[in-house]
C-alpha cells in the first residue's frame, strides 16, 4: 500500500498542508528582486517537493533530515540565484529524482532543511522585505507545535511608518513592544529573528539596513526553559529532540491522513505513536524537553 500512487499523493498533500504551500502569495517587488520571477517560483516549488520526497521515501528515511539537511535541491537556474558563495567549489551530491536538479551542500549555519528552504522563506515574507512575524508564527505552530491565541487587536505592519535606517528586527520589536502583544510575540519574535539572515526571497545575507544582521535571541520553550538561538539550525536541533514538537507533528499527521481527531482514540494515542515514531526513526540518543 505504501507504494500505491494514492498513498504518495496523500502524503504529498499532508506536506502541502503542514508547510502551508498553497496559502501564500510569492509575488515580489521586481525592482528589488528582478531575478525572482514566475519561473524561479515554479522551480523552487519543484525543489521543495523533490527534497521532501527524497527524505520521506528514502530507504533510510529519517524525519530529522527534513529539519537538519544542510543542502538544497537546485537546478542550474536556482543555483545562479541561491548557490553558495563558493560557486564552483560548492559540493554537488547525487542527482535527485529529477535529473535537472542536484543536491548542493551549504555551510551548516546557512541551511537547515525546510526551515530555510527559499520557497518557504519567500512565502513567509513581504513583497519587498522579510517578515519575522510570519516566519515566527509558522515556526511556532508548525515546527514547535505550540498554540497561539488570536491577537487581541490585529495591527498591520506598515513599513512606511518606520525610519528607513531601522533594521526589520528593530521595526518588529517596536511594533510589538506593547504588553498585550508580547504575550505571544515573546514566543514568535525570537523564532522569526533567527531567520533574518535570509532576505525576502530566501537568499543568505549578512547585512540589513546597512548593518550586520542580528539573529541571536532567547526562546522560552513550552517547558519553561530558556533556549539560546542564533540560527535556524538551533531551532531545528531543538525541535527534533523535543517531545512536545514530535507529538505535535504526529498529531497533525494522524489527523490529516486519518481525518479523525486522535483524541477520539484515547488520550495516550499521540504519545504512544510519537514514541514508536522516535524508536523507528532516531538512530542516536535523544534529549527530552
Amino acid at each position: 500500500m505504501l507504494d500505491h500512487p494514492r498513498t504518495r499523493l496523500k502524503v504529498r498533500r499532508f506536506f502541502e498542508h503542514w508547510l502551508e504551500l498553497d496559502q501564500r502569495d510569492l509575488v515580489k517587488d521586481q525592482q528589488k528582486f528582478p531575478e525572482f520571477d514566475e519561473t524561479v517560483v515554479a522551480d523552487l516549488r519543484r525543489s521543495l517537493e523533490l527534497f521532501v520526497e527524497r527524505v520521506f521515501w528514502s530507504p533510510e528515511s529519517d524525519f530529522r533530515e527534513l529539519l537538519l539537511a544542510d543542502y538544497l535541491v537546485l537546478n542550474d537556474r536556482l543555483r545562479e540565484v541561491y548557490g553558495p558563495p563558493g560557486g564552483d567549489d560548492a559540493t554537488l551530491n547525487q542527482e535527485s529524482a529529477d535529473p535537472k536538479f542536484r543536491e548542493v551542500s551549504f555551510a551548516a549555519r546557512e541551511r537547515s532543511g525546510v526551515l530555510t528552504h527559499p520557497y518557504l522563506l519567500s512565502a513567509f515574507a513581504y513583497h519587498n522585505s522579510t517578515s519575522p512575524i510570519h516566519r515566527g508564527v509558522f515556526l511556532t505552530r508548525n515546527i514547535m507545535g505550540r498554540r497561539l491565541n488570536p491577537p487581541p487587536e490585529a495591527v498591520a505592519f506598515d513599513d512606511s511608518q518606520f525610519s528607513p535606517d531601522l533594521t526589520m528586527r528593530e521595526k518588529v520589536t517596536e511594533l510589538t513592544r506593547d504588553a498585550a502583544c508580547m504575550s505571544c510575540h515573546s514566543i514568535i519574535n525570537p523564532l522569526g529573528f533567527s531567520l533574518e539572515h535570509f532576505d525576502a526571497v530566501g537568499r543568505w545575507r549578512e547585512r540589513d539596513a546597512g548593518r550586520p544582521v542580528e539573529a541571536a535571541s532567547q526562546y522560552a520553550t513550552a517547558a519553561g526553559k530558556t533556549l539560546d538561538i542564533t540560527s535556524a539550525r538551533d531551532i531545528a536541533e531543538y525541535a527534533v529532540s523535543s517531545r512536545s514538537a514530535r507529538q505535535a507533528l504526529v498529531a497533525q499527521t494522524f489527523q490529516h491522513l486519518v481525518k479523525r481527531d486522535p483524541l477520539e482514540f484515547g488520550p495516550d494515542l499521540v504519545e504512544q505513536l510519537a514514541e514508536a515514531f522516535a524508536a523507528d526513526s532516531h538512530r542516536h540518543d535523544r534529549r527530552r524537553d
